[in-house]
Parts: C-alpha cells; structure tokens; sequence
C-alpha cells in the first residue's frame, strides 16, 4: 500500500506564485498543487497571470489555470466556513458562492450575523432562504474580506446594519414538550468502636416545559440517624408574556418584590423578566471555612435552597439560584463528624449580585407555614414598581396589605462617577392587631475606591414595633419579639497588588432587641510565588442566637456544639505539571493544632482525585483521606474516605439529571434548567459537544441534553470534532441559537459519513497517469490533479461515479469507480486501483 502523499504547497516560498494565483487548500486534502508547488519560479509570467504554454509544457492542464486565472476563490456552492462580524467570531455557518466566487447574503447568513434583511434581492434562488440579498448595496460601507485558504469570512459593517435584541417571540425559538427530573443526592457515614452515624440528603426536582409553560416542583429528603423528615420548597407554572415583558407565575411561589421581604405564598405573582438574561443562578457568593469534611446548608425566608458537601478547608459557593433579593441568606456548616457552626448573610451586601430590572411586580396569595401562634394564615396583597431615573439612577416603591396589617415602601439607587452604587430601601409597617407601627432602614454602598482598592458596606436598623407579615398580632412581651434583628452591619474590602498579593476582608456584625450580639470575620491573602500559591485564611466568630422560629426549622440542633472562636489555616499549593498539585497546610482552631499535606491531579476530562495525611499536634492523631470526582457523562459522582485511629468516615455524591421527550430518555451529567434541549449528532455515540452549561456526551443513540440556554441571548452549541470517527463529517459543526424563555429545543447536526479514497490509476496499458492530469466529475466540475506515479486522492465518495480524466497531451479518458460497501468507521481512507479507460 502506498503511503498518502504530503501536500507541502503552503511551505513553499511566496514569490514561486504570483498574488493573484494563490490556491486554497482548505476544501479537499489534494487538489493537484503539488505538481504547481514543484516549478522553478522563472516558469510564471508574474503579475499578469498564468502562462498557459509554460503551465502546458510542465503537465498541468490549462483547465486549472483558467478556473484560478483572478484570484484566491471560493469554488461555487455552498461552503461552511468561519463567520466573523467587526472582530467578533460567531462559529461556523453555510454560505453560498456564485460562479465568481462571491458571497451571497441569504437570510440564514444575515440571520446568524445578526445582520438586518434588506429588502432588494440580486438574484432569485430555488427557495427563498437560498436568495441573494443586496446587503452591499443598502449598506455600501460594508467590507466583505474572503478567505479561501482558510476557510473564513470577515464582514466589517456599520452598527445601524446590525439587529436590536428581540426580547421574547421574535427570531427566538418558541415551543417545545419535555419533562425532567432533577436530583441530587449526598450522604456520609461515620464507623467508630461504639456504633455508627448516617445522614442521607436528597434534593429532587421533577416538571415540564408545554407551549414556552414551566411547571416545576422542587423538594428536599433528609434522613439523619433514621429519623427521616422532608421539606416542599414549591410548586409552580411559570410563562413569559413577551408583549409585557413580565413573567408570570402561579401555585405554591416566593414572592420577589424589591421592596419588600419574601414571603411563601400559594398565589400568583407577574414580574419583570429580570433573569431572562442570565444563564442561571445568581451572582451572590457565600465563602467559609470547614473546619473538617462538611455539609453546607443555605436557607432564604426559612427555606433550603441549596446544599452541598465540601472538604475541609475554605469553601465558596456561587450559582445556586435565590427566592428574591431582599431576604438574608442563613448558612449553616455541619461537620460529618459532627460540630459545626452558622453565619448570616445579609441581603444589603448582595449589591450588584441581584440587580433590580425596571418594571412592575405584582403577589396576591395566601402565606404559606403555620404562623407563630398557628393562626390562619393571612392572604397578602402586595405590588411595586420600578422606574429609571435617568442613565443612573433608579426609584421603586410598593404596598402591602393583609386584613389586619398594612406596610409600605421605597428603594432608590444610584451611580456615581460611574462606578459608586448607592441604594436605600425603606420600610413602614402597621400591626392593627398589635396596635403597633415601626420603621426598617437598610443602605449600602459598594464600588473601586482606587485602581486596587474595592469596598462594599451596608446596614440595617428596625424598631422594635417594626412587623413583618409573619409576625403581626403577637404581642410586645413575647421572647420571639426580643430576639429578632435591632441592627446590623456589614464591611466588605477587598485589594490587590502585583507584588504584595491580593487581599480581602469581610465584617459582619448583628444586634438583637435582647441584647445578644454576633460577629463574624472572614479574611484571606493570598499570592503566587513562580506558579506557587501561598494562602492566609482567617475565620472567626463570637456570640449570636436565632429566633426560636428559625431554630425550629433548623437541623443543626443535634448533640454537636456549635463552634465558636477564631480559625486559622495557612496552604501552600505547588504546582507539578499539568493538573497535578501538592497542597500542604497548617491548621488551627482553639487549642487544636493540625497539619496535612494532599496530592491531587486531574486525570483527563471525567475524573480528578486527592489523597491526603493529616496529623493534629497535641493527641498525636493521625488521619488518611481520599477524594475521588468522576463525571461518567451522563452523571456526576463524587465519593471520599477518612481514616484515623477512632474512626472510618464515607462520604458522597450522586447528582445529574434525566430528560423524557418524543425521541426517549436521555440523561445529562448537569441539573437541567428552565430552558433547554436535545442535541444530536447523527446516530453516533460518545460525542463530545461544547453547550453553555458545560461539555456532555452523546448517548448510543446519538443524543445529550443541552441542560440551559440562556433565554433571549445567542449561544452557541459546538461539536468537538476530534472526537468523531475518523470517516464521519459534518456539515457544520456549531450551530448558534436564540431560545425563548421555557422552550425546548431540539439542535440536530447533520453527519456525513465521507468515504476517502487514495486511487493507483493506470492506463489500459498498465502505465501510471501522468502527474499533473486534471479529474473532473459530473458537471464538468474540477476535483483534483493526478500527482506523482498515479495517485488519485478523492475526498467524498459515497456512490458509484464516471470522472473524465485530460492528460497533458490533450487526451481524456474515463475512469468508472464503483465503491466497496461500507467499512471501517475510523479508518481514515481507503485505498484501491482503478484503469482508466480511453473515450
């Protein structure tokens, strides 16, 4: 078998060529350069094209010459090439060429380029997708940069050209039937000489997306010790109304007014769409310190919102999804080998982390949960709106009612020197039944306050006649009364320097009516030394207690004791090529001394690991541990071992994701969020594609789920071709699309199963075609060139094909190729001999 032969044309020197003869290369492997790439440079008459005696003289077919006689072109039909618009490259896209090699702007072009559609047509195509816009002339500013040899075209056009977002119906995607089921499940188990420990969460979520409605359901399971209890976080169906821009939600909800706190209510609520624009989750982080492997619980309004293991050390949690932006955030740590510790996040240092989207919000509904004194739960009414001020600055205002109880209120916020955010938000309240009447304040401030420097603060102050819907009707004496929030204060900054590192700081302190008070302070520094990275985290914290309706709900009060006091931990992380690093700590907390050392590496895509040594000082204990992630494609795993001398503690992880729609079920590694859909390439198996929620995988029958769009916004969804077999193509590889709010999208890439063929042709005589011969196929269409001792290379051919052969001397013959049937998937090319036969 004759081995492929190279095509080096494109390392030949550039004056071999004259500007205006360059070729591409990119369309087929071969296509007869190599014979060009081998002539003396005096053979070309340079600056005026091709001299076809010489080009004749060396074995080149003058047909070549005359189809490349202007320039470097894109051979007529459809093409898929590399888009990019003013700098900003968009993916991969079909686009069609005429004869001449010039662009055609058909609307799918115009489409993808976010391009406006003009209303004159150059030429007419079969079908109107395939006509031929005359964008140049509308827009005469427009420069088209064409570029064969590698496949891409640059389009510079004027802004006024280019579409305004279309928010709701518009060029986004509509519709769609699928169901989901979400969960994810933890668990950890504590052996030791007198008996055994075991906690077991899990989190499902279960619902359908019907005609761009979102039905969801979401509850936690706890078993801790046997003693199982479970917790419904809500019911509900959601739907955009475009024409409104507002969403709208019915069932069991929580209420997100900007205004006031959120409440749980089994009613109806209408909201501007202010996370249409967001891929999913908020920009809130939470960061802590385990003291050991821990489970880490946040709660809004009384309500588990999210929970996850973590390992000992520093934690920051980012992405989980929030009930509003106006109640704090409880976080509680609870080690797996119990103890632990809680801390308050309030809602004033959220900041730009929930931003306020102008528009009008609207709840009516019943509270959901029993009051304090088990009274009827009351039906609330509240509305608010929210209007710009100018370029900067924005104003909101709302009401609240019950029966027996009345609150109004007011934002305003505000940017100054374009970077200083300043907001208020105040609040007025009436108990009919108390017969008492009170005032909420909150401000905070956040933004630079030099190149290196950031620093956001709040605080928050209410009297004591101040009630919020939850508490009307109790009377002033009660110790739940006394124990509620008097103030609270909040300092966050942050600075970094090239030389010194980066550091940050937050501060946070609550006063009770009671006179209990907590404080807690979380610091880090840390800075890389040649690839090294050395870490300071402090974390310490003094006092507090909670209402007794919020320790009621919590999971916390079991025999462990809560932590209290300052911690300290100092990491040096060096790095050992790769993705393998050793981590080396020392940790202390009260009287506890501990250090450790772990390894950790990234094996490939789907799994990472650590293995760890940890010796705390003064007992003298010693301890082994071992963490292992997998990502087997459709699921998320993650599983951990501790050792030491009185005990053996398990933990893990199971987590993902299962969509049921017409063509099956088909599992995803992600939790699948509001809008989403199904990708499939072909009927080919163990894929990679590249969504925005992270790479997956597709199943045996070809599929994945593409687990969230973001709504309204392009996104991209891209095949990663290496990971095809070696003889399956696409037509195109990435495809971009614009989601509607709630609709399910089906993406499908059309596979072409390319069958590449190196031909030994010979003569009827038995002699090799002479190198140089051009082959054309149907159509009188140019292929390639036969190049040295006969070789034929031929990228597609999937059926039985006549090609038409001229040789140098003005002779043609026919060459009747009737392929094998199918092989080898991943096998490259084929290999054959064929006889070309005289006309």
């Amino acid at each position: 078998m004759k081995s492929l032969p190279k095509a080096g044309c494109l390392n030949q020197p550039a004056s071999i060529l004259p500007a205006s003869t360059s070729l591409s290369c990119g369309s087929t492997i071969f296509i007869g350069l190599a014979t060009l790439c081998s002539l003396p440079a005096h053979g070309l008459e340079l600056g005026e094209g091709f001299d076809l005696a010489v080009l004749s003289a060396n074995g080149i077919d003058p047909k070549v010459a005359h189809y490349f006689r202007s320039a470097a072109r894109f051979r007529e039909g459809v093409h898929v090439v590399g888009l990019r618009v003013n700098g900003n490259p968009l993916g991969l896209v079909e686009a069609r060429f005429d004869y001449e090699g010039q662009l055609c702007f058909t609307s799918k072009l115009l489409e993808k380029a976010g391009l406006r559609v003009p209303s004159a047509v150059i030429r007419q195509g079969i079908a109107p997708d395939q006509a031929c816009h005359d964008f140049v002339g509308e827009y005469p500013a427009t420069i088209v940069r064409l570029s064969p040899g590698s496949d891409e075209v640059t389009l510079v056009v004027p802004t006024q050209s280019m579409r305004e977002l279309e928010w709701g119906a518009g060029s986004a995607s509509q519709g769609g039937m699928a169901a989901l089921f979400n969960y994810d499940v933890q668990g950890f188990e504590d052996r030791f000489d007198s008996g055994s420990s075991r906690s077991v969460s899990a989190y499902t979520e279960a619902g359908f997306n019907l005609g761009n409605w979102i039905v969801r359901s979401r509850q936690f399971y706890i078993s801790d010790n046997g003693k199982a209890s479970s917790e419904h976080v809500n019911a509900y169906a959601q739907r955009d109304f475009p024409g409104l821009r507002s969403t709208f939600q019915v069932g069991q909800i929580s209420s997100n007014s900007p205004v006031f706190g959120g409440l749980q209510l089994s009613g109806l609520q209408m909201f501007p769409d202010g996370q249409s624009r967001a891929s999913g989750g908020s920009a809130v982080v939470v960061e802590g310190l385990a003291r050991s492997a821990s489970r880490v619980e946040v709660r809004q309004s009384g309500v588990l919102i999210h929970t996850t293991l973590v390992p000992e050390g520093p934690f920051s949690l980012s992405g989980f999804s929030l009930l509003n932006g106006t109640s704090d955030l409880d976080v509680n740590v609870i080690g797996t080998r119990g103890g632990g510790h809680s801390f308050r996040v309030p809602a004033a240092s959220f900041g730009a982390g929930v931003p306020v989207v102008p528009g009008y919000f609207f709840s009516m509904g019943k509270v959901r949960g029993a009051t304090l004194d088990d009274q009827e739960p009351p039906v609330v009414a509240m509305a608010s709106g929210t209007w710009g001020l100018g370029r900067s600055s924005s104003l909101g205002f709302g009401l609240l009612s019950t029966e027996e109880y009345q609150a109004a209120g007011g934002t305003l916020s505000s940017v100054f020197f374009q970077r200083m955010t300043v907001g208020g938000r105040q609040n007025l309240s009436r108990d009919d039944l108390g017969n008492v009447s009170g005032v909420r304040s909150s401000i905070s401030l956040s933004g630079p306050l030099s190149t290196r420097l950031e620093a956001n603060l709040s605080a928050t102050r209410q009297t004591r006649g101040y009630r919020e819907v939850t508490e009307a009707g109790l009377s002033s004496g009660r110790d739940d009364l006394d124990a509620r929030l008097k103030n609270q204060y909040t300092l966050g900054l942050s600075w970094a320097d090239p030389f010194l590192g980066g550091f940050s700081i937050s501060y946070s302190r609550s006063a009770q009516f009671d006179g209990q008070s907590a404080e807690h302070v979380f610091a880090s520094w840390d800075r890389e030394f040649s690839g090294t990275q050395v870490s300071l985290i402090a974390d310490s914290r003094v006092g507090g207690s909670r209402p007794r309706k919020e320790r009621n709900t919590r999971r916390d009060e079991r025999n462990a004791p809560s932590e209290t006091g300052l911690s300290l931990r100092l990491q040096v992380s060096i790095p050992f090529g790769g993705d393998r690093r050793v981590t080396s700590y020392a940790s202390r907390r009260g009287d506890e001394l501990e250090f450790g050392t772990a390894f950790s590496d990234r094996v490939n895509d789907y799994v990472n690991y650590e293995v760890g040594v940890a010796r705390e000082q003064t007992s003298g204990d010693q301890s082994v541990q071992a963490w292992v992630n997998a990502v087997p494609r459709y699921a998320q795993v993650g599983l951990g071992m501790r050792r030491d001398s009185f005990s053996t503690n398990y933990t893990g992880q199971l987590q993902g994701g299962v969509v049921a729609h017409e063509r099956g079920l088909t599992f995803s590694p992600y939790a699948v969020q509001d809008t989403f859909g199904i990708v499939s390439v072909g009927d080919v198996g163990s894929v990679k594609v590249a969504t925005p929620q992270g790479p997956v995988w597709t199943d045996y029958w070809g599929q994945a789920v593409i687990a969230g769009l973001p709504a309204y916004l392009n996104s991209n969804v891209e095949v990663q071709t290496h990971s095809l077999p070696k003889r399956i193509d696409l037509k195109n590889g990435t495809k971009a699309l614009t989601a509607g709010r709630g609709s399910f999208n089906t993406v499908d890439f059309e596979v072409v199963k390319v069958r590449r063929l190196l031909l030994e042709v010979r003569d009827e005589q038995g002699r090799p075609l002479p190198q140089g011969a051009s082959v054309f196929g149907s159509g009188n269409a140019f292929l390639t060139s036969v190049v040295g001792e006969g070789m034929v290379f031929l990228s597609n051919l999937d059926e039985p094909q006549t090609l038409s052969v001229f040789l140098p001397d003005s002779t043609s013959c026919v060459l009747q190729l009737n392929p094998e049937p199918e092989t080898d998937d991943d096998k490259l090319y084929e290999t054959s001999s064929a006889v070309c036969r005289a006309q």
